[in-house]
């Protein structure tokens, strides 16, 4: 019996044209997917920056996708960071923005010091809105900014200078 495919194309969803500079990605459950390309398609160039990348699901024994491929680029060097959030592996739950908040300074430092572009994917409804206040309204860019209203004029900045991406659903 034939199943229908819609497929979508989200042609602004792209790595950056210059291979070196360096990327965070933010991508929990099915969102994990084009980051896995990302990375396969980074070694294939010899891209030499950093990549960090920030997954989450459920539970890590039975919800960590594509776990072995992530390993081997850690082994290999192509993913520099790996920051995992398992939301229900304890009595409180973990997500990416937990993760990130977490890592505040040094996603800042990656954005600002270094030209780090930034990248979401994954649910539109609550973790994508999540991640975009996380980084809006809280650490990183308010810790520099100052303000709530600055911290989003400074992630719309990075979204018009094309460094933060979102392919949600």
């Amino acid at each position: 019996m034939p199943v229908p495919v819609y497929p979508s194309s989200a042609k602004h969803f792209h790595l950056p044209e210059d291979p070196d500079l360096p990327i965070i990605m933010v991508g929990p459950g099915t969102g994990i997917a084009p980051f896995r390309a990302y990375l396969q398609e980074r070694q294939a160039l010899g891209a030499e920056r950093k990549n960090w990348l920030f997954f989450g699901s459920r539970r890590e024994k039975c919800d960590y996708a594509y776990k072995e491929d992530f390993d081997r680029f850690k082994r290999d060097g192509i993913l520099t960071r790996l920051d995992c959030a398992w939301s229900r592996d304890q009595a409180h739950k973990v997500y990416v923005q937990h993760r990130m908040l977490e890592n505040a300074a040094e996603i800042w430092r990656w954005l600002e010091d270094e030209g780090a572009q930034f990248f979401v994917c994954g649910d539109a409804r609550r973790m994508a809105k999540d991640v975009d206040a996380c980084a809006a309204s809280d650490r990183p860019a308010r810790r520099r900014q100052g303000c709530v209203d600055q911290a989003n004029e400074y992630v719309e900045k990075l979204k018009t200078e094309k460094r933060y991406k979102r392919d949600v659903y």
